[in-house]
Formats: C-alpha cells, sequence, structure tokens
C-alpha cells in the first residue's frame, strides 16, 4: 500500500475552522482552524447577516475591535472580506482593528491583498 496521508491514520487531519465571539472579551471575534467561504457563512447564519459579505457581517459585528487569529492555519478570501468589513465599519470612528498572532500564510495573505497596513498586528 502506498505511503500517503489519506492512508495514515497518524497524521492530523486539517481542523474544520470556526469563529465565534469572545464571551469573556465580547470585542475580541475568535478564529481557529481553516477559516473558509464555508465558515464564514456559518457565522453569518448563526449572526444573522444579511450575506456573508464583510460589510454585511461587521454590521451585526459593531462591538469587535479585536481579532485572534493565533490558531488559524488557512484562511481564504472570505476571510480577507470579513477582516476588511470590520476594518471599513471601524474607520468612522478613526479607530483601528487589532489583529493578534497572524501566521506567516495569513500575513502574507493580508499583505498581497493590501489590507495588512489597515491593520493593527499584535503579537
Amino acid at each position: 500500500m502506498p505511503n500517503t496521508a489519506a492512508a495514515d491514520p497518524t497524521l492530523p487531519l486539517p481542523e474544520r475552522g470556526h469563529v465565534w465571539l469572545d464571551d469573556a472579551e465580547p470585542a475580541l471575534l475568535r478564529m481557529r482552524g481553516e477559516v473558509d467561504v464555508a465558515v464564514v457563512e456559518e457565522l453569518r447564519d448563526r449572526l444573522g447577516a444579511v450575506s456573508a459579505r464583510g460589510t454585511d457581517l461587521a454590521a451585526v459585528l459593531p462591538q469587535v475591535r479585536a481579532v485572534d487569529m493565533s490558531e488559524v492555519t488557512f484562511a481564504d478570501s472570505s476571510a480577507v472580506g470579513l477582516l476588511a468589513g470590520l476594518v471599513m465599519a471601524l474607520q468612522p470612528e478613526g479607530a483601528s482593528l487589532t489583529v493578534r498572532g497572524i501566521g506567516p500564510t495569513v500575513e502574507t495573505l493580508l499583505e498581497v491583498t493590501g489590507l495588512l497596513p489597515h491593520l493593527a498586528v499584535e503579537g
């Protein structure tokens, strides 16, 4: 039998992503695992947003000032759209969105999309 990741039960499977508001810190949105379109759609459904567009999600997340991405293993354009929507929602207040714990892959994605300079990055 060929030695492949799919056949090797000891290799961890990618963790399905999850995005949630932290009950202890209502201004903190936490992300974990693979944050893709399905995960962002799930967040939209839970929060009752009109669509999964970042601006629509930001409208139902007005208290969010920080995002913890320290447990994110993958992010796609849906995650970037969510962050961009939060950034745009804070601009009229003159506030910035703080993003904590971005790894090299997510940092590259944010840099390539042009969003990185609009974020206050911690850790």
